[in-house]
């Protein structure tokens, strides 16, 4: 019997990948991941969109999207490499290690565990410039999950320094998807990313740098953190939901940042998953 979360490369096959070209636009699944919990009935997935876009301020390390974004900006320059998974380890560990030239290295490593999946990050700055910021879109889509996808937003909650917040009753039936800064020793000090910062950000902040989902049933919560977020927010379409991680201003020449999250797969409310994360976390 499974007694821990499986993890294994995403195979581009099933309705997310007949959806994307009809209602976004396709990408390449090379850093994408297939996470399934003990709990979850057959069928039932996570797509861990690992690296959706990995970039600084003025370009990318990597873009997964076909096409390219921000083509006036950032994306012009943009010359798509695709990377893989080392699966020497699955379905308990991910890693990738990716070099790109002329500008650096990314690596990523996923190591499952009974009802979580930590992750570490790394970006390393080879080129000859200052990157005044990293940005890196960890996605979580749950468009292939009955139990945790929720695209009316009215289980997926915030902690907004008083208590749990949906993101239906902070968006107030607004469309489209609205950012929600992290605040506190957790958050960024109001940094956003430009692309970020072309949508909608709202008034609410976030007092913690965790996004939590009840399953349907409500025995079971999925939450995503990282030690720092600038930003929380869900794209509907997807069903998915992000708290995508602060590395910090202003990566040199030759310098590393490292971040670490925590994929929350487990038994409880999501008032629980708060609580161990703050716990496990140290954010107060």
């Amino acid at each position: 019997m499974v007694n821990k979360i499986e993890l294994r490369p995403y195979i581009w096959d099933g309705p997310y990948s007949e959806m994307r070209p009809k209602g976004a636009t396709p990408h390449d699944p090379g850093l994408c991941a297939d996470a399934r919990a003990p709990w979850m009935a057959e069928g039932d997935r996570l797509i861990l969109r690992t690296s959706e876009i990995i970039g600084y301020d003025t370009g990318y390390f990597y873009d997964d999207h076909f096409p390219t974004q921000e083509l006036d900006t950032r994306g012009k320059t943009y010359r798509h490499l695709p990377f893989g998974w080392n699966v020497s380890n699955t379905p308990d560990k991910l890693e990738a290690s990716c070099k790109v030239p002329g500008k650096g290295w990314f690596g990523l490593t996923m190591t499952s565990h009974e009802d979580t999946i930590d992750i570490e990050m790394a970006v390393r700055n080879e080129s000859t410039n200052r990157m005044e910021y990293v940005d890196w879109y960890f996605c979580a889509v749950g468009y292939e999950s009955a139990s945790i996808g929720d695209q009316g937003l009215e289980r997926t909650h915030i902690f907004d320094g008083s208590g749990l917040r949906t993101l239906a009753e902070i968006r107030g039936g607004g469309v489209g998807e609205e950012m929600i800064l992290v605040d506190g020793p957790g958050g960024a000090d109001g940094f956003m990313p430009n692309l970020h910062g072309s949508h909608k950000r709202s008034s609410t902040r976030a007092a913690a740098p965790l996004v939590m989902i009840r399953t349907v049933d409500g025995t079971h919560t999925a939450a995503l953190g990282f030690e720092r977020a600038h930003s929380i927010f869900s794209s509907t379409g997807n069903k998915c939901f992000h708290a995508d991680p602060f590395f910090g201003l202003g990566l040199d020449p030759g310098e590393e940042w490292t971040i670490k999250g925590r994929l929350y797969l487990m038994e409880g409310t999501p008032e629980d998953a708060l609580a161990r994360f703050r716990r496990e976390f140290d954010v107060k």
